[in-house]
C-alpha cells in the first residue's frame, strides 16, 4: 500500500512539473557542460586580452566582467524574491477573504445527509458550535499572524 501511495505521489509530481529521473540526470549533464564551457571561454578571453592589453589589465577586465554578472544576478534574485513575497501576501489575503469551505457542495451534501440520519434537532446545535469554533480559530490565527509593534 505504501508503495502504491509513493507511486501515486510521484505520478502527481510528474504530471504537474514534468520532472523525471532522466530529466534531472540530463539537467546535471547540461549544467556540467555549461560550467566547463564557461571556464574555457573565460580562460580564452583572458589569454586574448593578455595578448592585447597585458596580463594585469586583462585580469582586471575579466574580474570586472564577473563582478558585473554577479551584480546583475543579485539584482534579478532580489526582484524575484520581492515578487514571490508579494504573490504570497496577495494569495494569503485572497484566501482570508475567500468563500468559506462550508459552502462547498460536497460539504453541504454531507451535512444534509447527516441531518437526515440524526435528525435536524440534534445537528443544528452541533453545526452552530462548529461554526463558532471555526470562526474563533480563524480570528485567533489572524491575531497571531499580525506582527507585534
Amino acid at each position: 500500500m505504501l508503495k502504491s501511495l509513493m507511486r501515486d505521489a510521484m505520478l502527481a509530481v510528474q504530471s504537474r512539473s514534468g520532472i523525471t529521473a532522466s530529466f534531472i540526470v540530463w539537467l546535471v549533464v547540461a549544467t556540467t557542460a555549461a560550467s566547463a564551457a564557461l571556464v574555457f571561454l573565460s580562460v580564452a578571453a583572458y589569454d586574448w586580452l593578455a595578448l592585447q592589453i597585458g596580463s594585469v589589465h586583462a585580469a582586471l577586465v575579466m574580474a570586472a566582467i564577473f563582478v558585473a554578472i554577479a551584480i546583475v544576478g543579485l539584482i534579478i534574485g532580489l526582484l524575484a524574491r520581492r515578487r514571490a513575497r508579494e504573490r504570497a501576501i496577495l494569495e494569503r489575503a485572497a484566501r482570508a477573504h475567500a468563500p468559506s469551505w462550508l459552502l462547498d457542495p460536497k460539504i453541504l451534501a454531507t451535512a444534509v445527509q447527516v441531518g437526515r440520519s440524526l435528525g435536524w434537532q440534534r445537528v443544528i446545535p452541533l453545526a452552530l458550535v462548529g461554526i463558532l469554533a471555526a470562526q474563533w480559530a480563524r480570528e485567533h490565527r489572524a491575531q497571531s499572524d499580525k506582527p507585534s509593534e
